[in-house]
């Protein structure tokens, strides 16, 4: 049976990969969705599922899925999944192989990356990488 809501895709293992989500996050997705209408809700949520599918289990997606949005350090970039007007900001574990970690979900009326976003996904990475050994 496919996922239905974002609720139910918390923690997804595929054939090769796996999605988590970070704390608040899923709650983050309920209340940006609340500003769409329920169709444009559904339609994002099943377009943000499919593409969550797709990419833990390997399949081939056009590279411009997910594109570079901002510096978590020096060496290391966050994401965003882009479905106007929701953005999906997550980065790639270095905690956990082969998953990605959604940080948070935000509602955007501009192109701009603001600083609460920059500063949340940095919170949940540094969150993540705090019982890592260096």
């Amino acid at each position: 049976m496919k996922e239905r809501s974002i609720q139910e895709f918390a923690d997804k293992q595929g054939l090769k990969r796996r999605i988590i989500h970070a704390p608040g996050a899923l709650g983050s997705w309920e209340k940006e969705a609340a500003k769409l209408t329920d169709r444009k809700a559904t339609e994002i949520e099943g377009f943000l599922i499919a593409l969550f599918d797709a990419w833990i289990d390997n399949s081939r997606l056009n590279n411009r899925w997910a594109v570079p949005e901002g510096n978590l350090n020096k060496d290391k970039k966050f994401f965003a999944v882009k479905r106007i007007p929701i953005r999906a900001y997550f980065w790639y574990s270095d905690v956990q192989k082969n998953t990605i970690v959604i940080s948070h979900y935000v509602y955007k009326k501009r192109q701009k990356l603001r600083t609460e976003d920059v500063r949340k996904v940095k919170v949940n990475w540094e969150s993540e990488n705090a019982g890592k050994s260096k």
